[in-house]
């Protein structure tokens, strides 16, 4: 569970990054404004492109819900992972439901067997 922790900060780190650093500041849309897919110019475009359409919020929850199906530890953590991403890079609603589906998805397999037990009254 630290690894996923780790890796759900690193990449919440690295998405906070692009938006307050490539997409926000408005001397870098107006660089960018003359030829948008030139150079670095480029991977801002796409960058804008996918949250425009709330790809990466689409990702997450269908990441999620296959996660929830087929009860897969590595489709919850990529869910939470792009949950956060999607979260940050405008895509909320689709981005929070798999970003949910995937910690419930972890939640339930590191959580201790039920006991099937029946004790004396």
């Amino acid at each position: 569970m630290p690894r996923v922790a780790a890796l759900a900060f690193g990449v919440l780190a690295a998405t906070l990054a692009v938006r307050h650093v490539a997409i926000e500041p408005a001397a870098i849309a107006h660089a960018c404004d003359p030829a948008p897919w030139s150079g670095a110019c480029a991977l801002r475009s796409a960058v804008i492109l996918g949250f425009v359409n709330q790809e990466v919020g689409w990702f997450a929850l269908a990441a999620g819900v296959l996660a929830m199906l087929l009860r897969g530890g590595r489709l919850a953590v990529l869910a939470v992972c792009a949950g956060l991403a999607g979260l940050v890079l405008y895509s909320y609603e689709p981005s929070a439901i798999g970003l949910l589906l995937g910690v419930l998805v972890l939640a339930r397999s590191r959580a201790p067997p039920a006991s099937t037990a029946i004790s004396p009254p």
